[in-house]
């Protein structure tokens, strides 16, 4: 009879596991723009949401440079240092494990940019509640010239924790 209780209660928890989306930590600025990572939904079984981007976006600039956002997903909070660049910000920097890299297409209306969304599907699954990962944004700054493009600086927004729930 224990065990039963046990399990209810255990049951009655996991389904009251809210989903959430939470912003923590800072991103560094380039060119005045600091990116910013947002939301659109929450994450629930079997539903979409969409993690959402604010800051340095293009496809080629009029100083010949891209600025290519990437998202990244990972499953603990980890300080990760980004090695020197020529055009990299100080105090610029990883909040989270680099465990998965989701990179954003051409915008689709033809502007020239990339699209400042990526779109995640929650498997429909009541185990995932109360799952936690992280989320960040990482942009990638080249610099283009007669002989190529080259990497110049790696930018990151702030993170985000989230959470599987109801």
């Amino acid at each position: 009879m224990r065990f039963l209780i046990a399990m209810v209660l255990c049951v009655v928890g996991l389904a009251a596991q809210p989903a959430v989306f939470q912003p923590f930590g800072q991103g560094c600025t380039f060119q005045g723009q600091t990116p910013t990572i947002g939301n659109q939904g929450l994450p629930r079984p079997g539903q979409q949401f969409q993690v959402m981007y604010a800051g340095p976006n293009f496809t080629m600039n009029s100083a010949q440079q891209i600025a290519w956002p990437n998202l990244v997903l990972g499953l603990q909070q980890q300080l990760t240092p980004i090695p020197p660049l020529v055009q990299q910000p100080i105090g610029c920097g990883g909040l989270i494990s680099p465990d998965v890299a989701l990179p954003t297409p051409p915008d689709q209306n033809g502007r020239p940019m990339f699209e400042n969304f990526v779109t995640l599907t929650v498997p429909n699954d009541p185990l995932l509640l109360g799952v936690q990962f992280f989320a960040q944004w990482v942009v990638l700054v080249d610099q283009c010239g007669f002989a190529g493009c080259d990497l110049a600086a790696i930018l990151t927004s702030d993170a985000a924790v989230a959470q599987i729930g109801v």
